[in-house]
């Protein structure tokens, strides 16, 4: 049985009589009763037995119907799904980002799409740099958030945002009150940063090498966030993007702009061969929009 006969028989199953199916069809009744006669010349049975002019349902008719219920009930999930993902009131996304950026980028934006599409599901995958791209380009995550140009033919990449790297201590320290912090201040300092094998480490070396000046020599944290924590417990000062300031978990650090000027950029990476669904971009929007008040 084809669907548009399923349609016609669940109809009358339901309406009782082929007008009143036909109606709720948006159909004729010539039409209506040509498909019922096909189906049930197809089927090799009665389906209904005609008296006076009526039509009523045969046992076998009956015995289809819980069946049909559910095919029906399960199109219009179908379809009511469909609207929803339409307008980008469901759906799941799942992120990969970096423990900070997932920190700083992330819980607003969630928040916020919640307010308007509450029934989106979002899975945050927090992993280290190479691994954010890595799980974006095998198709495990609709998008990812990490730091650096990532140059890689399976992936289309956005540049979201750029912030300055900041030097952070405690508001008590001898360089809280300066409004910038040039490499040569921190000598004789414990500097906590990601190290020369992050993106980060190799902008501050390249920076140094570039004005001639001593790279500094570091204590390695796996991120900013563990950085800034140190920094807080008394470690140190750090060398860490500026993104972290936002998140609202350092208020009592001082966080002051590094000279020379090393600049750290944050990107979007989207698997190239995968459409990119409504709702990651809803939160992607989401992301946009709260980044917008804070740059």
């Amino acid at each position: 049985m084809t669907l548009k006969q399923l349609e016609a028989v669940h109809a009358i199953l339901k309406a009782g009589t082929v007008s009143a199916a036909a109606r709720s069809l948006h159909l004729t009744q010539p039409a209506i009763s040509a498909v019922l006669k096909h189906t049930e010349q197809n089927l090799g049975m009665r389906l209904f037995e005609r008296r006076a002019g009526r039509l009523y349902p045969t046992p076998e008719a009956l015995a289809l119907l819980p069946d049909l219920e559910h095919i029906f009930a399960s199109i219009d999930g179908i379809s009511r799904l469909a609207d929803a993902l339409k307008d980008g009131h469901a759906g799941k996304v799942v992120v990969a980002t970096t423990p900070t950026l997932g920190l700083v980028f992330l819980p607003q934006a969630v928040a916020d799409l919640r307010i308007t599409s509450p029934t989106i599901e979002v899975v945050i995958h927090t992993l280290p740099v190479p691994m954010v791209s890595d799980r974006v380009s095998r198709r495990e995550a609709d998008f990812g958030l990490t730091y650096g140009i990532v140059d890689d033919a399976s992936l289309d990449t956005e540049v979201l945002c750029a912030k300055e790297i900041h030097c952070v201590v405690k508001r008590g320290h001898r360089l809280a009150r300066k409004k910038e912090i040039h490499f040569n201040d921190l000598e004789g300092e414990s500097i906590i940063s990601t190290g020369s094998f992050t993106h980060l480490g190799t902008l501050i070396e390249r920076t140094c090498d570039l004005a001639g000046l001593a790279r500094p020599r570091v204590r390695t944290a796996v991120s900013a966030l563990t950085a800034c924590a140190m920094v807080k417990s008394g470690a140190g000062a750090a060398l860490v993007d500026g993104f972290i300031s936002h998140c609202g978990l350092f208020d009592d650090l001082a966080f002051i702009p590094l000279r020379p000027k090393v600049e750290i950029v944050v990107q979007l990476l989207f698997p190239c061969d995968r459409p990119r669904s409504r709702a990651s971009m809803m939160l992607i929007e989401q992301i946009k929009a709260n980044l917008a008040l804070v740059e």
